[in-house]
C-alpha cells in the first residue's frame, strides 16, 4: 500500500495569504465610507478651495460640454502578500477625480484604488 504525504506547510502558506488579503480588503472597505463622506463634503465647493487644500492636481481634462475633470493620483509603495513560499507585491494606489462645471463648482467625484481612505 502506498501513502501520499501532504505538504501542510504549503496549505498553511495559502491560508495565511488568504487571511492577509481578506484583512486588507476589509480594512479598505471599512475606511471607504469615511473617504466618501469627505469627498461628498467638497460637492458644491469652488475647485480653487480643493486645490488649496489638496495641492495641484496630477492632471486635468476638459470635457466637450465645458466641464473639467481634475484628477489626483497617489501611489504609496506596495504591500507584500505571501503566497506559498513567495510574496506578491500589491501596489497601493488611489486615483480621485472631481468633475467641475464652467463656474468652477464641484459637481461630482469618483475614485479607485486600495489606498483611498481618510
Amino acid at each position: 500500500m502506498r501513502t501520499r504525504r501532504v505538504d501542510t506547510a504549503h496549505f498553511a502558506g495559502i491560508a495565511l495569504a488568504f487571511c492577509i488579503l481578506a484583512a486588507v480588503v476589509m480594512t479598505s472597505c471599512a475606511t471607504a465610507g469615511g473617504y466618501e463622506k469627505m469627498l461628498n463634503s467638497w460637492v458644491g465647493a469652488d475647485v480653487s478651495r480643493l486645490i488649496e487644500s489638496w495641492g495641484p492636481p496630477s492632471s486635468t481634462y476638459p470635457l466637450p460640454d465645458g466641464r473639467t475633470m481634475y484628477t489626483w493620483d497617489s501611489h504609496g509603495g506596495a504591500v507584500a502578500v505571501p503566497v506559498g513560499n513567495m510574496a506578491v507585491a500589491v501596489p497601493r494606489t488611489c486615483k480621485t477625480t472631481f468633475t467641475v462645471d464652467e463656474s468652477r463648482t464641484i459637481l461630482s467625484w469618483r475614485y479607485e484604488g486600495n489606498m483611498c481612505k481618510q
